[in-house]
């Protein structure tokens, strides 16, 4: 399988699009990053977008957007361990649609 993994690595980086597919790991590694620091509640955040090193979670409430203002430390180590490649450096919040 390891030379898969290689050849697949090596045609992303040809295309040019290897960091953005590892943003894109970001986005599906939320929902186990948000129950890792917030428990059950995390469910309540989505992971939306990444823009270049922050990712963009939809929060229902201000409370959750100031929450993760505080937590943003602690959040950037969870997604370095979920997803190493992604850059992610930074969270910013926005309003949900709900």
């Amino acid at each position: 399988m390891k030379p898969l993994s290689r050849a697949v690595d090596r045609l992303l980086h040809g295309l040019g699009i290897a960091g953005d597919v590892a943003r894109v790991d970001a986005l599906e590694r939320w929902p186990a990053v948000a129950q890792e620091i917030f428990g059950a509640d995390g469910a309540t955040t989505r992971a939306v977008d990444v823009d270049a090193s922050t990712l963009v979670v939809a929060v229902p409430t201000s409370a959750w957007a100031a929450e993760i203002r505080l937590r943003q430390r602690d959040i950037v180590a969870a997604l370095e361990r979920a997803a190493p490649r992604s850059g992610i450096r930074q969270v910013r919040t926005v309003p949900s649609a709900r």
